[in-house]
């Protein structure tokens, strides 16, 4: 399957078939983080201690056979100074087997530049899918307080653009309403080669902590089906456009 294929998951297997990581936590702290919420509720990690970074077993891997399908690496972390080393050895692993390379990040423009010099050679088999919930610096730093500020993730499309890869950018979840995500689309179009993906904030009440309830009731308000709905309206014939799973579930009602 390629990069661009429709799939019948939800989630993750919306994009890929093979998920891959080597790190457990992730510096972004994202309030959201279904990664962080799980590993917090089996015992894994605590929510806590979910931005201190370590090595899973996965990075001491030395081989990598052909996969059927996308594999989206990483799914569950970031791409970070911590991990840069290492990602890039296991990618070109990934890659020397003609895999195709699904690179999901909140990128950091230094991580990206090293990838961008390690991973040319496979650029046809590389597609980089950058995660742009807002274009306003306030609310990326709340509800994603250790990431890169947006400026710098529409840096990064930019410079992988101009560079040759293909590029998407995932507006999930979205960090406002319908009028802000039009904004993002409008802002990354232009870089995109590719496809830009929407949805919202998904199990906000069960996975970010009730000290933020005004919050929680807010982001509920701005993404009701109403607002998704007049979102879908104004995109629905934006040819780079596709919907995440909590879309669909709305405008199939």
């Amino acid at each position: 399957m390629d990069f661009d294929s429709k799939r019948a998951g939800t989630g993750t297997m919306e994009w890929a078939e093979v998920t891959e990581n080597i790190t457990l936590g992730c510096a972004n702290g994202c309030l959201y983080c279904y990664a962080a919420h799980n590993a917090d509720r089996f015992g894994t990690k605590p929510r806590s201690e979910w931005t201190k970074e370590e090595f899973t077993k996965r990075v001491n891997m030395t081989t990598y056979s052909p996969r059927e399908g996308v594999i989206m690496f990483p799914a569950s972390h970031d791409i970070t100074p911590f991990n840069i080393t290492e990602y890039t050895r296991v990618a070109k692993l990934i890659l020397e087997q003609g895999n195709k390379l699904l690179i999901v990040s909140k990128p950091r423009i230094e991580c990206m530049c090293t990838l961008a010099n390690e991973l040319g050679e496979w650029k046809d088999n590389i597609l980089f899918r950058f995660t742009i919930g807002s274009i306003h610096s306030d609310e990326c730093a709340f509800w994603e307080p250790g990431a890169p500020s947006p400026e710098e993730r529409v840096v990064s499309l930019k410079y992988m653009y101009s560079e040759g890869f293909k590029t998407s950018v995932s507006i999930e979840p979205m960090l406002e309403g319908s009028i802000e995500a039009l904004q993002v689309v409008e802002v990354v179009d232009p870089y995109v080669t590719d496809t830009i993906w929407i949805g919202k904030m998904n199990k906000v009440q069960l996975r970010v902590s009730i000290e933020h309830a005004d919050r929680i009731s807010e982001i509920a308000e701005m993404q009701s089906d109403v607002e998704i709905k007049a979102l879908y309206s104004a995109l629905k014939n934006h040819p780079k456009i596709r919907w995440k799973d909590s879309i669909n579930a709305v405008i199939n009602r």
